[in-house]
């Protein structure tokens, strides 16, 4: 057991002064050809989507996640156990503010129309109009978020760890909110977008392993559990031109194959 630490007033004063503020960041959103397309379309230019539409952010969220797991009771007497089984990504909501062009609600409303086109009159007015939906890879595209500090441009070099970069891969809009609009007293126009992604990529953190088969290599080059030609490696067991020694009788012969198993 650990026993509580004495700490001087000055040393935890200094710890409290390098904690992270939540009001540094910044948003990227990375179109591709076909929303770029979509949203010219209305009149919504690519430099307004590349250099302001991510400065427009007023609120946004570091995103989060969680498991789906399974309870397993009796495996082992008196004990129940949970497991997990699939990792669920947290939907992220970002605030916009709308310029005076209304370029912002544009865009969304752009983005939207890709992912659920009508089809039938030119203008949507029609009474014969149909709904369809369009292929992921046109309406998905990735969208990033960096969390840095307020000392991170006065400084000329900065470590790795001094901001944390999120990329949010393969997002589209799951839902645009209504704007309430009112006689009251002014304020600023805003649209609250929440987003759904397939994950999300912390850089630095995230990483990716190759997935190891019963054989010691990747289950999508086994040749035990598939048929593939040139293979881009030979198997373990298997000898090569350099190998002198006789190969494990227990394994299938590559060659009898012809090279494809």
């Amino acid at each position: 057991m650990r026993q509580p630490k004495r700490y001087a007033i000055d040393d935890i004063k200094s710890r409290f002064q390098t904690v992270a503020i939540d009001n540094r960041y910044q948003v990227h959103i990375e179109p591709n050809g076909h929303l770029y397309n979509a949203a010219a379309s209305v009149g919504v230019g690519n430099r307004f989507i590349d250099e302001d539409l991510g400065l427009y952010v007023s609120d946004a969220v570091l995103p989060g996640s969680s498991f789906a797991d399974v309870e397993q009771v009796g495996d082992r007497q008196g004990i129940t156990e949970r497991m997990p089984y699939s990792r669920i990504y947290d939907d992220v909501t970002f605030t916009f503010m709308v310029d005076k062009d209304y370029q912002t609600l544009r865009f969304f409303e752009a983005w939207t129309q890709l992912v659920n086109p009508l089809h039938g009159h030119h203008s949507g007015r029609g009474d014969n109009q149909v709904m369809t939906l369009n292929y992921p890879k046109k309406y998905k595209c990735n969208v990033s978020i960096v969390k840095f500090n307020k000392d991170f441009h006065t400084k000329r070099k900065q470590p790795r760890s001094s901001l944390l970069f999120y990329k949010f891969h393969k997002a589209w809009p799951l839902s645009i909110s209504s704007v309430p609009v009112n006689y009251g007293d002014g304020s600023i126009l805003k649209l609250n977008v929440t987003f759904r992604y397939d994950r999300y990529i912390m850089e630095d953190v995230t990483q990716s392993f190759n997935r190891s088969g019963r054989r010691g290599f990747s289950d999508s080059f086994d040749p035990w559990t598939g048929n593939y030609s040139n293979p881009p490696f030979t198997p373990a067991g298997v000898p090569t031109d350099s190998d002198k020694g006789e190969k494990d009788p227990s394994l299938p012969n590559w060659y009898d194959f012809g090279g494809v198993l």
